[in-house]
């Protein structure tokens, strides 16, 4: 009967880490996004023919929204942040269809957007992994 303790214990443990490796891969690849975003809307080729702080309120505002339940690791912001980076996924696309000549903002877009999504997503699944497998005692 210790032995089945320990090993649910140990598995609990397992899961526990893995849900917070994905909890800080989301918000890293989240705020790398945040960054990235404004890298771009300053310094790339196209800031001197648009309005710069409309870009970043276009850009940014929307993120500012499941900033708190994303540093709280709650899933249900998990879940709606997902959907979120559905949108820059496809604005990163786009741009990476449209442009003219090779620049690296879109593609940065791309990369941690779809990073943020996954990683979100994983978390969500072994977020409700180890709430059922702590209510199983």
């Amino acid at each position: 009967m210790s032995h089945l303790r320990s090993t649910h214990c140990q598995h609990y443990k397992n899961h526990k880490l893995m849900t917070q490796l994905f909890k800080r891969l989301a918000l890293f690849s989240f705020f790398a996004l945040m960054i990235s975003l404004i890298c771009w809307i300053t310094l790339g080729s196209h800031s001197n023919n648009y309005p710069t702080s409309a870009w970043l309120l276009i850009a940014l505002v929307p993120l500012l929204f499941p900033l708190r339940g994303l540093l709280h690791g709650k899933p249900y912001t998990h879940a709606w942040t997902s959907f979120l980076m559905l949108f820059y996924f496809s604005h990163g696309i786009g741009e990476v269809y449209s442009a003219q000549s090779f620049d690296i903002y879109p593609y940065l877009e791309i990369l941690f957007s779809f990073i943020t999504f996954s990683t979100s997503i994983t978390f969500i699944k072994l977020n409700a992994k180890m709430r059922k497998s702590s209510q199983i005692k």
